[in-house]
């Protein structure tokens, strides 16, 4: 009997650490992405992990940049999908199978009103799509709120699941800093 509570409290333990809290963004991105967050606020901030609802924490990591007892803006760290070595066939639909594609991990600083700073491309992996990563093209984000590709987004050739997915994702990320910066007033 004790042998069977002891199983019980484990399997429990398991289970609170596998869906509580946890988090499928690395840790060591954290420190990637600070360099890019000392690169764009200075050297004299601080990056403070802040915590999001399990539904977002999956994908996500927040972080508030702060110094002088003031915060400057928060950087997100998100993960979004290119496509593997060889090439991938465009989703036709959400219900794609998510193992066709490998996810590569990005970070966009955030001001505190809300806009887009910098977006930087921390992890990418595969040999299809890299494009995405160049400074020049990610500077696009920098302009406005919303993104579309091929109206504020370039396209680009051999790159189309990774910039598809990326612009996604930065817009979702605005609705997240957005809905956490109002809970915040």
């Amino acid at each position: 009997m004790k042998r069977l509570s002891h199983t019980v409290l484990f399997v429990i333990a398991v289970c609170i650490y596998a869906f509580g809290g946890f988090s499928l963004v690395p840790e060591y991105l954290s420190r990637k992405m600070e360099k890019q967050v000392y690169k764009t606020y200075g050297k004299d901030v601080a990056c403070n992990a802040v915590e999001l609802p399990d539904s977002l924490a999956v994908d996500h990591k927040l972080f508030r940049i702060s110094g002088s007892d003031s915060t400057y803006g928060y950087a997100l760290i998100s993960k979004a999908l290119g496509c593997k070595v060889g090439g991938c066939d465009k989703p036709d639909d959400e219900s794609k199978d998510a193992t066709s594609f490998e996810q590569f991990f990005y970070m966009t600083a955030f001001n505190n009103g809300c806009c887009v700073k910098r977006v930087r491309v921390l992890e990418y992996s595969s040999n299809h799509g890299y494009q995405i990563a160049n400074r020049g093209w990610l500077k696009q984000f920098e302009k406005d709120t919303t993104y579309t590709v091929g109206q504020n987004i370039d396209g680009i050739s051999g790159a189309t699941i990774s910039v598809n997915s990326i612009t996604k994702g930065v817009n979702q990320q605005v609705r997240i800093i957005r809905d956490f910066t109002r809970g915040l007033k």
